[in-house]
This record gives C-alpha cells, structure tokens and sequence, in this order.
C-alpha cells in the first residue's frame, strides 16, 4: 500500500465527520500531512506517549470509511544514541484497497479457512 496524500480539505472533512478526543486529531492531522513520519517525530509534535494505543483507537474509527493509519519499518535501520538499534518506526495514512465491506468485516480467520 503506499501513503495517501490528503488536501488538508480532505483532512478536516474526515476528522470532522469523527466522534475524536483532541488527541487522536492531532495524530490524524500530524500523520496525515507528515506521512514517512519517524515514531520519534509522531511524539514529540502530538504529545502522544503510547502512540500505537491511539493508532488502535483511531483505526477502530477511519476504516469503515477507507482508511488506516499505521507503522511500517524503516528500510534503514535506526540506531538510538547509543548504536544501538531502536524500535523507531514509519507512520503513515493509508486508503484501504476497495473491496466489499462484508469481506472487509468477516473475521480473517473466517475468510481463510473458507477460500
């Protein structure tokens, strides 16, 4: 899947049509015009200490209307400031591939043991 690129029109009608507590607004809007963004980034422009606990949260929220938020690893290792390799991931927004919503809502474990 690869990163959408929302107007900020875009943006404000999808936050606007959500029921969202004012952080998880601050991770939609900063994730959504900061895609690739580095956890590292993420938390200190949203204030956010549990970030994957909100992407949860406000997935529950955008994927009935098409889209997801989520992490994915760096293509490049990111060492923390002792060399060591760090848990630093890529935050993006994503549109959901279209298909119908029945397969979208069936549990996976459903769809596979069925197909």
């Amino acid at each position: 899947m690869k990163a959408v690129d929302l107007e900020q029109y875009e943006i404000d009608t999808l936050i606007d049509g959500l029921f969202l507590s004012t952080q998880q607004r601050r991770f939609i809007q900063y994730v959504a015009t900061n895609p690739h963004s580095l956890t590292v980034a993420v938390n200190n422009a949203t204030a956010i200490g549990n970030i994957s606990y909100v992407s949860s949260r406000v997935n529950e929220k955008l994927m009935p209307l098409g889209y997801v938020i989520a992490c994915v690893k760096p293509l490049e290792s990111i060492s923390n400031r002792f060399g060591e390799p760090s848990r630093m991931y890529e935050w993006s927004m994503f549109k959901l591939p279209q298909e119908p919503l029945m397969t979208r809502l069936m549990p996976l474990h459903w769809r596979f043991h069925n197909e």
